[in-house]
């Protein structure tokens, strides 16, 4: 089964539309995401809302999501979020809210195990050094283990004995992932942070055992005219442009 892989689109719509329209286009089957369909972006209830659309899809509960349903306190958050996070609450119906304050925090099945930020810490921790790597692998079983939260497109992985080793996930380069334990990141839909500010995300065929990552152009100076119509921080719109 080839599975559209993604996570962090953050209530940017117009790049999660791409995306979609790129999984179609590429017969994905299933669909795997790494949470955070709220936050920052302008349009997050379209975004809950295709979500909850997908067939095959297994989602896990991003920080944000969890900040927007009271799972996580927004003291952990920068005054920028806090701002977003009001605005969607405000936006979301009872259906959307109620959809994600459903959402399991772990996902584990024969094929990958499906966390937000970490297998030991789901939540909070941003997977960045191979040392947090080999902590984390007494958490998890099944590989690859898909993560998100950082917005970096990235790979763990490990052999044997052999020391773990990390890497940036760039386009045209797919990732053979039989006889390694691999911890993959598809990088961030709505707002990347990579330095490139094109759309992120990936295929994962579970039969071949590949993965691979794609970056997509999508309009992000209408995200940013939304942005700046529903009165969000004028930072988090030109952040957009940059990828940063």
């Amino acid at each position: 089964m080839i599975y559209g892989v993604f996570s962090d689109v953050h209530g940017n719509y117009e790049a999660f539309k791409a995306v979609l329209e790129f999984f179609r286009r590429n017969g994905a089957e299933g669909f795997i995401c790494c949470g955070d369909m709220v936050g920052y972006g302008p349009q997050p209830s379209e975004c809950v809302r295709e979500v909850m659309r997908l067939k095959n899809a297994s989602v896990v509960l991003g920080n944000h999501d969890a900040a927007l349903v009271g799972k996580l306190e927004t003291r952990w958050f920068n005054s920028n979020a806090v701002a977003a996070l009001n605005f969607a609450r405000k936006e979301l119906s009872g259906e959307e809210l109620s959809y994600l304050s459903s959402l399991p925090e772990t996902i584990r099945t024969g094929f990958f195990t499906l966390v937000h930020g970490s297998p030991r810490k789901p939540l909070t921790e941003y997977m960045l050094s191979e040392t947090q790597f080999s902590e984390n692998l007494g958490c998890w079983e099944i590989s690859p283990c898909f993560v998100g939260h950082s917005h970096l497109p990235v790979y763990f992985r490990q052999s044997g004995g052999s020391a773990p080793e990390t890497d940036f996930l760039m386009p045209m380069g797919k990732l053979l992932l039989s006889g390694l334990r691999y911890m993959l990141n598809p990088g961030s839909v709505g707002q990347p942070r990579d330095g490139n500010p094109r759309a992120s995300c990936g295929l994962y065929d579970a039969g071949r055992g590949t993965f691979e990552i794609f970056r997509l152009e999508y309009d992000f100076a209408r995200t940013q005219r939304l942005m700046k119509d529903a009165g969000l921080p004028q930072m988090l719109a030109d952040r957009l442009a940059c990828g940063l």
